[in-house]
């Protein structure tokens, strides 16, 4: 991580201090339409879009432990509460929706995952 900012021997996910990996994965995303679920995903990118009302709500993109993307849309009251809080993996609480046949979270709750300290310092 020092040299590239990124591991190169073992992946995010690895390197958490819990070993939860989510509830579903994101190939499973679309069984579960309708319903509230927890996943975990390291964050990718994030789009800001300001509303009507002159507040914010995100986008974001996240992979997950299996190297799939999901998307998740993060309202502005949930986005007040629940913050991104830079880059990192995350826990996601929220209600898979789906459109045009494409599945994405409402985030609900996020929550950046800790990882585990580096024993060599």
């Amino acid at each position: 991580i020092e040299l590239f900012g990124f591991p190169v021997t073992v992946s995010w996910f690895d390197m958490l201090e819990t070993s939860f990996r989510g509830e579903i994965t994101a190939r499973e995303m679309l069984k579960y339409a309708g319903k509230k679920i927890r996943m975990v995903g390291h964050l990718v990118t994030i789009k800001y879009i300001k509303t009507i009302n002159g507040g914010w709500m995100n986008f974001g993109c996240f992979i997950d432990a299996q190297g799939d993307f999901f998307d998740t849309t993060h309202f502005s009251q949930s986005l007040k509460n629940y913050p991104f809080k830079g880059s990192g993996t995350y826990l996601i609480l929220g209600k898979v929706v789906q459109e045009f046949g494409f599945p994405s979270i409402e985030v609900e709750k996020l929550a950046k995952l800790p990882i585990r300290p580096d024993k060599r310092y």
